[in-house]
């Protein structure tokens, strides 16, 4: 199948103890280098707002979309708060600092193409912890903004986003970050490139 070539528009680039049994994790790899082509790249527009990493700004509340050369828009997402969060999950355990919701809406189309191969089958992308990074109000980066805690925060899961979307997929839902400072910056980098980046806490 003839890789696709995706575009940059709109100024986006182109996210215990006593813990319940989980199933095997997935088998996860990224698309091939002959899909090379597939992976967006940033590209000045009049409307590009973006930091000195590339990354670029988004507000909350604001969509950010990917687009194909027939003018299709092929992932649009939004994110519409960010804000701490009290973990209410009885085996959530400690957080290594602060535990953050960020709530979004997505959907792909049903040409969408993400870089990520899951249990044999391509085509996927993935908005857990693994695909963020954290900044202090400084421009610091945090080492990770992945824990424990990002994944059993959550009393109710079904709050939570799908690990993996594919094409032809509307949802909406939280994902958790583990932040080490009260007010700070969070990008969403899901090929590889500097991403999207909004701040928080929202208000």
């Amino acid at each position: 199948m003839k890789p696709l070539l995706l575009s940059i528009v709109g100024g986006v680039l182109l996210a215990g103890c006593g813990a319940p049994e989980t199933e095997p994790a997935p088998t996860i790899s990224v698309a091939p280098a002959a899909s090379a082509k597939a992976t967006p790249t940033p590209t000045p527009t009049p409307t590009r707002n973006a930091n000195s990493r590339g990354q670029v700004i988004k507000d909350v509340g604001e969509t950010a979309w990917t687009e194909l050369p027939d003018g299709t828009k092929d992932l649009k997402l939004k994110v519409t708060s960010i804000k701490p969060i009290e973990c209410d999950a009885p085996y959530a355990g400690k957080p290594n600092g602060i535990p953050l919701a960020v709530t979004m809406e997505i959907e792909t189309s049903p040409e969408f193409q993400g870089a990520l191969e899951v249990n044999g089958q391509p085509g996927m992308i993935s908005f857990t912890p693994y695909y963020w990074k954290g900044y202090a109000a400084n421009g610091t980066r945090m080492n990770t903004v992945e824990s424990d805690i990002t994944h059993n925060c959550l009393a109710d899961e079904t709050r939570k986003l799908p690990d993996y979307l594919g094409k032809g997929e509307k949802v909406e839902g939280v994902v958790i970050l583990d932040v080490a400072t009260k007010k700070g910056s969070v990008a969403f980098d899901p090929y590889g490139e500097p991403g999207w980046i909004w701040n928080y806490p929202s208000k």
